[in-house]
């Protein structure tokens, strides 16, 4: 038989003097009558009062009140309505968080911090408040090694609520990123079997908190990785958020047929696991002609309040088909601090040296301590060719003849590149000429793909008063600060008269 969770984490102790029992009963209504007044109350001192175990800390940071450690089931209470649910009126924390804007306004109001939207009403959810009997208790809360249950996206919106003043998101639309959290051990709540209701809290991640980026990508209540990092009804979570009851939702089996939520759900972490951190690269994979340099952004990401210095090293290593010498690389800055729960950003800069071609591998270590982590960024230093055929045109005064000039991209390069081209005489009779053939470029500029060709047509003209004589066409491909040439021989004639 599964045992239901206590606070303090005490194994169940057999006791067989009957004598103990009656003592033990005894103390524990004394303790009810002096720090309640009367008997009954469900949940023990620790859930109501404002002493905290040491360390606990609001893990958002746009959240300033200390949490109090509690339970799912010394937030439900003890009382079990008619579809097995909790009641309001059975827990300590009725009523949860109130406002004069109504309910669901109070549920999604944002705390005070230096980015609360325009119109926003102060000073926002309390860190406690006033119980039903009379008590002050913390509105403010943390369970820990709880499971969570599926996922849903619901109740999107684009504006902030009355509350935190109307304005429209600035990232767009947002939803409600809904899920139970769950004790351990215990069934799921539905119709058939009501056993796990009063096991079973309501969670959200306000739609209004990702409006603001209180919540959402990059905050300490992401509810992506949520997904991602966590499997439901396997994982173990650590969660923080404001006891909110909600009663709009009390015939409901996936809201445990009660109105007890943690609304907002601000923070949740992974239980029992070490503060970590990880690197990540974007983009991980880098394309650079010869001579040329690219970068890529390097990102520190925090799981677990893990806070401290990372220094960046890097090392490269060369394919077997890689030629020339390999690139360089640095990290701008070398080092980053990252506050716990934050991100930090370095610059990977890649330069490469002008006889190099191929394949090479970037590995970005970031070490704290003892503890190194590492990302791998790809570098394909590329480059492309071009070539003229025919490489040599013989066109009489007052005509014109044409080359195909291709462009080939080499080992993956891609980027655009332009061309232009050049008339020199070539002869002592075309040095005298008081006019040189005109050339032009159709297309003048493409942009190549990964191992892949474009053409573009060249057009020499020999007007009138151009003289017979040989010329040399010289066409420039570029792309960025890397140029190559190809050259055409035009022979200019007279019609008739080779």
């Amino acid at each position: 038989m599964l045992e239901p969770p206590r606070i303090g984490g005490a194994g169940p102790t057999l006791i067989r003097d009957k004598r103990a029992i009656v003592t033990i009963l005894a103390c524990c209504l004394l303790v009810s009558v002096v720090v309640y007044g009367h008997l009954g109350l469900p949940g023990p001192v620790a859930a109501i009062n404002n002493s905290t175990p040491s360390g606990l800390f609001s893990w958002n940071p746009k959240v300033s009140c200390t949490p109090v450690l509690v339970t799912v089931e010394q937030i439900v209470g003890n009382q079990t309505g008619l579809l097995g649910g909790a009641t309001e009126q059975g827990s300590v924390f009725n009523p949860g968080i109130t406002s004069p804007y109504g309910p669901d306004n109070t549920k999604r109001w944002l705390t005070p911090s230096s980015s609360t939207p325009p119109g926003w009403a102060s000073p926002g959810p309390p860190c406690t408040f006033t119980n039903a009997n009379g008590q002050v208790v913390s509105a403010f809360v943390q369970i820990n090694g709880v499971q969570r249950g599926y996922r849903a996206e619901e109740d999107w919106n684009t504006t902030f609520q009355q509350i935190n003043g109307g304005a429209p998101y600035p990232n767009g639309p947002q939803s409600d990123s809904t899920f139970n959290i769950l004790t351990p051990g215990y069934s799921s709540c539905d119709s058939s079997n009501t056993t796990g209701c009063m096991h079973t809290l309501h969670g959200e991640i306000d739609h209004d908190w990702k409006g603001a980026s209180y919540c959402g990508p990059f905050t300490a209540c992401d509810n992506n990785t949520l997904v991602g990092q966590t499997a439901a009804y396997k994982s173990l979570i650590d969660v923080q958020g404001f006891v909110f009851w909600d009663p709009d939702h009390l015939n409901e089996s996936d809201h445990s047929f009660s109105g007890w939520e943690l609304h907002p759900l601000t923070a949740w972490r992974i239980s029992n696991s070490p503060a970590d951190f990880g690197l990540s690269a974007n983009p991980n994979s880098l394309s650079v002609l010869a001579s040329q340099s690219a970068s890529s952004t390097i990102t520190v990401n925090t799981f677990n309040l893990f806070s401290g210095n990372i220094t960046f090293s890097t090392v490269v290593s060369a394919a077997s088909s890689a030629v020339g010498p390999s690139p360089t690389a640095t990290m701008t800055p070398s080092s980053v601090i990252v506050a716990s729960g934050g991100i930090a950003n370095s610059n990977l800069t890649v330069t490469t040296a002008a006889s190099s071609l191929g394949n090479y591998t970037v590995l970005v270590s970031g070490t704290n301590g003892t503890v190194t982590r590492t990302v791998s960024v790809s570098v394909n230093i590329g480059d492309f060719s071009v070539a003229a055929s025919p490489a040599s045109l013989s066109i009489s005064i007052g005509s014109s003849g044409t080359s195909t000039l291709t462009l080939t991209s080499i080992n993956g390069f891609s980027g655009g590149v332009g061309l232009s081209a050049q008339v020199t005489p070539a002869s002592l009779t075309a040095g005298l000429s008081p006019s040189n053939p005109s050339t032009s470029l159709a297309p003048s500029a493409m942009n190549l793909k990964p191992q892949s060709t474009g053409s573009s047509t060249l057009t020499v003209s020999a007007s009138l008063l151009t003289t017979p004589g040989t010329y040399s066409v010289t066409i420039t491909a570029t792309s960025g600060t890397v140029s190559h040439t190809t050259q055409v021989t035009v022979t200019v004639t007279v019609a008739g008269i080779i």
